[in-house]
């Protein structure tokens, strides 16, 4: 047993914002802490592109007023937050419509032959037709406790949810599954999901309407929050440890990596995603609910194509660069300097769902190509302007399986209220433990948790 440092108290598995605050936490309160980290980068889910103009982010996104664990954060670990509203208000890049590869103006949307929604529904867009009905009918208002046993029986599909308010086939299609936010399809995810996202986004409206409101994102690129917070670690990081094995004994507990390197203390905190935790043996077993959690629970697939447009060809056909469409290239979003909002640096395409699994069956080169190839086609003024800068599935990273966990239908009445429990010597944390934050507050949000019952039980 070849440790970093004698005398670990707790390995953390994970050097992301959740596995980062939990050893930063566990430090001040005196315990010796390892970091094991399997890529060769700080950071997990969030991942900003240094090396392309503007630091794109791959992973996570934007703050809000609502994020105060990340915000508190930004000034504990010294990593400066942008107020990035301004350039959503002077540059807010609105999304052309292209269905069916024809572009459809607002205007003409209402009455067009692809609108599938019937009565007033066909004033809504189809990027916002699913988020409307969900919030206008939603069963029940008690979203904050969207996991508690009262709300079980809307443990369903938002298919079948859909279906009930008369809602036609084609009009979820295109409303709901086309750009999929949460699931792959309508079927495989259940309303309570939906329900603690509205009640995470209305969380966030709240703080939007103060005074004081603001969309950030961190300095030179979101990633750095991370590295910022691994500076301030009083023990080791190691990155390329991929953990394969978790031994837990009575007094104790060890991990082995995939390099043959074995690390053992008193207890072991783990935030690996679920779908790559399912790669790792644990011995021994967790109680059948947790177990089924970790073999089943799932996470979003996005793909995302960075490009660098060449010239601003956005001037010739007079539209904004970005897109919401029905084909392969998805939603394009437009990434402007930070220094400079006015200049364009890249676009980022997020193909998500069956989408992403699609592109993902070809190589990185050839996913590129056929996005640029339909961008094209969508919009001849971009003809040779597009140059693919990076392509990234999250669902074929060996470090994440996806994005954002997704409970299917039944999952939250069968393990929400357990698949965190701690197993013996064994303490879970990150984004999917999580039942009141989406995103990386629900990272922090977790990892308060779990240094709190490792401290107890220490």
């Amino acid at each position: 047993m070849n440790n970093a440092a004698n005398n670990i108290d707790v390995i953390v598995i994970g050097a992301g914002l959740s596995g980062l605050e939990t050893a930063l936490t566990l430090e001040e309160n005196g315990l010796r802490v390892l970091v094991l980290e399997g890529r060769q980068r700080i950071g997990g889910r969030l991942y900003s592109l240094f090396d392309l103009p503007g630091a794109p982010e791959a992973g996570g996104n934007n703050v809000s007023t609502a994020y105060g664990r990340i915000i508190a954060a930004s000034k504990t670990y010294q990593v400066e937050l942008v107020n990035w509203a301004p350039r959503y208000t002077a540059y807010p890049d609105p999304q052309e419509l292209f269905i069916g590869g024809e572009h459809i103006t607002a205007k003409d949307w209402v009455n067009h032959w692809h609108n599938p929604f019937s009565g007033a529904e066909r004033t809504l867009l189809p990027s916002t037709w699913g988020r409307a009905l969900l919030r206008k009918h939603m069963p029940f208002k008690d979203l904050e406790n969207w996991h508690d046993a009262a709300h079980w029986q809307y443990d369903v599909s938002v298919h079948s949810f859909l279906k009930r308010l008369g809602a036609s086939e084609a009009a979820i299609a295109l409303g709901y599954e086309t750009n999929i936010s949460y699931g792959t399809t309508a079927h495989d995810v259940s309303l309570l999901q939906l329900a603690f996202v509205d009640h995470w986004q209305s969380i966030n409206r709240r703080s939007s309407s103060t005074d004081d409101a603001f969309v950030g994102l961190f300095k030179g690129g979101n990633q750095n929050l991370p590295i910022g917070m691994a500076n301030h670690l009083r023990g080791d990081l190691l990155q390329g440890k991929r953990v394969s094995n978790i031994k837990l004994e009575v007094d104790r507990a060890s991990v082995r990596c995939s390099d043959g390197s074995a690390y053992q203390a008193k207890a072991i905190v783990c935030s690996m995603p679920f779908p790559t935790l399912r790669h790792v043996v644990i011995d021994p077993l967790p109680p059948k609910a947790q177990y089924r959690a970790i073999q089943t629970l799932g996470a979003k697939p996005i793909t995302q194509v960075h490009l660098i447009p060449l010239h601003p060809f956005w001037l010739k056909d007079g539209l904004s660069p970005a897109l919401w469409s029905d084909g392969l290239v998805g939603s394009v979003l437009v990434n402007r300097d930070l220094t400079d909002p006015s200049q364009i640096t890249s676009l980022t395409v997020w193909c998500s769902g069956l989408n992403a699994r699609n592109l993902d069956r070809y190589s990185k080169v050839d996913a590129g190509r056929m996005i640029v190839a339909e961008y094209e086609q969508l919009r001849p003024a971009a003809r040779g302007a597009l140059q693919v800068a990076a392509v990234h599935s999250w669902e074929k990273d060996p470090f994440s399986g996806g994005t954002w966990a997704i409970f299917q239908p039944g999952q939250v009445r069968e393990f929400a209220h357990t698949l965190a429990a701690a197993h013996g010597r064994l303490f879970f944390c990150g984004e999917h433990t999580a039942i009141s934050a989406r995103g990386m507050e629900a990272a922090m949000e977790s990892a308060e948790r779990v240094s709190l019952e490792v401290l107890g039980a220490l």
